[in-house]
Order: structure tokens, then sequence, then C-alpha cells
């Protein structure tokens, strides 16, 4: 097993690296074929460019990875294999005219296969192998059932909780209370809110490709292809939706830095949407009342995100203090006191020593 585990990361290791590579070749390509060898090639959209650039960056770093993609443990871990099958659907369209433009040079000895190539889904079958043996395990192993705890001969044992001394830099912090409260409420739904503001922007997309409204279409897409940013906006979407996701440093930030990366993922997922919000109040809200709610939605929506910016960089500075006491209903922090402390308290009230 230990061997496979390493097989999987070396493969994860080499697709980064893989990645990175052939951005750089076509960077270079781009750069000097015109010049040195007469040969133009055909431009490569940008997010191409971005998405395979970011997926070999993040393959190339394990600590940035999810645990289920960094090693695959059990059966729920499969679900990874999305990434590959993102990179399967997504490196074509930057080989592909890197190619058209190699085959076009005179000098080259080889011409461009007549039939259709093999479908590149055939190469997630490496990826698949590897995670579903390394996921074999957990799944044939049978969990014994759980003791029924309301059985005194079975009952679960509890181990007695260890008290904490509070530190003296916590009392000069300031506690947790309904403004923290907020904070962190507004960390957790914000996040899943932009979520589905981009799924549905992409369900704006389909119907408006099916309907046949190319200009609307175009706005919502920038100006891209509208059924490539109709699946862009989905997968982003659903990985911001469901933050099990994305990386445990980026959906709950214990860092000043990771905080900072998450913000700046907020930010600029605000900024999409606010051009979708504006067509979507043009297309559903009524005539009437259609210029007030465009004045004021996108700056409702503006301060809105500023809240969840403000949330995330809090709770990552607090976290990376280390300074999150445990509250209770009211929002006061809970003081821990052990067995021998509660006896002492005692005595001291009876007034014995």
């Amino acid at each position: 097993m230990a061997v496979l585990r390493f097989i999987y990361a070396l493969y994860l290791r080499l697709t980064g690296l893989g990645l990175l590579f052939m951005v750089f070749v076509y960077f270079g390509l781009k750069t000097n074929a015109g010049s040195i060898l007469g040969v133009t090639i055909p431009p490569v959209e940008l997010w191409v460019q971005a998405t395979l650039t970011g997926l070999g960056v993040f393959l190339l770093i394990p600590w940035w990875l999810p645990r289920g993609l960094r090693r695959p443990t059990q059966g729920r871990d499969l679900i990874w294999l999305s990434v590959h099958g993102i990179i399967v659907v997504v490196y074509p369209l930057l080989l592909e005219p890197m190619l058209a433009a190699i085959l076009a040079l005179p000098d080259v000895p080889f011409t461009a296969p007549q039939q259709e190539s093999a479908s590149p889904m055939w190469s997630l079958f490496i990826p698949f192998g590897l995670m579903l043996l390394l996921v074999m395990p957990d799944m044939r192993r049978q969990k014994p059932p759980r003791p029924d705890p309301n059985d005194p001969a079975r009952a679960i044992p509890v181990a007695e909780r260890k008290t904490v001394p509070i530190a003296d830099f916590n009392k000069k912090l300031p506690a947790i209370g309904g403004a923290m409260k907020l904070y962190v409420a507004a960390d957790w739904l914000i996040l899943r809110l932009l979520g589905l503001g981009l799924m549905g922007t992409a369900y704006l997309l389909w119907d408006m490709i099916s309907t046949g409204r190319t200009f609307q279409a175009g706005q919502l897409a920038f100006g891209n292809d509208p059924t490539r940013a109709m699946y862009a906006y989905a997968a982003v979407g659903a990985i911001i939706a469901l933050p099990f996701l994305l990386p445990r440093r980026i959906a709950a930030p214990r860092h000043v830095g990771f905080g900072l990366v998450k913000a700046v993922i907020l930010v600029a997922v605000a900024f999409v949407l606010i051009t979708p919000l504006s067509v979507a109040i043009e297309l559903f809200a009524p005539e009437a009342y259609r210029p007030t709610l465009i004045a004021t939605v996108p700056n409702l929506f503006k301060a809105i995100a500023g809240i969840a910016v403000t949330s995330v960089l809090l709770i990552a500075f607090f976290r990376q203090l280390n300074t999150l006491p445990a509250v209770d209903y009211k929002g006061d922090p809970k003081v821990s006191l052990s067995q021998q402390q509660l006896h002492d308290l005692r005595l001291a009230r009876m007034g014995q020593p």
C-alpha cells in the first residue's frame, strides 16, 4: 500500500509539472513561433491557460490539496476524480492549437492522422485505477456496529475533559459576542450564497443559449464562448457552494494569509456576479420597479460582499492567534475548572481551610 501511495503521489506531481510545462511551451511558441518558424499559433482563451496553470500549481504543492485528493482512503474520496476529469476536458483546448501549428510546418516529416483519435476520457483510467486501489481496503472493511449507549454493558466510555487554563493575553482580546457571531454566520452563509449565485448564472446562460438570446448570453459570458462560460459557472459555483470541495486551508483558514486568499476569491466572485445580477433584474423584475432595483440592489450586494470579506479576515486572524474560546448560549466565554479547583472553591465558600 505504501508503494501504491507513492505511485499515486508521483502521478499527481508529474501531472502538475506536465501542465505547467505545456503552458510554458505554449507561451514560448506564441512569442517566438512567428519570428523564428514563420507559423502563427492560434490563440487560446485566457480561462484555459489560467485553469491549467492553477491546477498544475495545486498538484505540485501537496499541502494545498484536499485530503481526499491528496491521499484517498474512503469511497467518498472518488469524487475527487472530477479534478482529473477537468484536466482531460480542458487540456486538449491548449494542445490542439499547438499541434495544428506544428503540423503546418513544411519541414515536419509527419502529417496529422486522418482518423479521429481516441477519446481523451481513456486517460482517466490511470487516476481512477490508482484511487480505486487505494480506497478498496476501506470499502471491504466491515465496520463494527456502534454500541447502544442505553445498554450499560456496552456503553461508550467518555473520556474526562482536560481543563485548559485561560491565558492572560486572551483577556485583552474582545470576547466572542453578538458581533462575532454575525461575522461567523456571514462567513458560513455568504460563501454558499455566492456559489448558488454562480450556479444560477449557469442556468440562466443555459436558458439563453437554448432560446437563442445570444446578445444577453454574451454579456454573461464576458465576450467568451457562452457554452464554456456556462460550464465554468456551474463548476466553480458547485465548488464554492460545497466548501468541503475546497482545500481546508481556504474553506476554514487558520492563517491570515489563507484568509486573504479566501477574501480575494470572494471579491472575484462578487465582481463576476454583478453583471448577472443586473441582467436578472432586467429580465424578471417588474418594469415599474426596475430602475429602483438597478440603482440599489448592486450597491447592497457590494455591501454584503464587503461584510463577508471582513468576516473572513477577522475570523482567520483570531484563529491564527488561537483565541476563539468556547462560548455558551449567551456568547460569553466558558471557563473550565478541574475537580481539585472545584473542591477548593467549595471549601472556600464554606470557610474551611
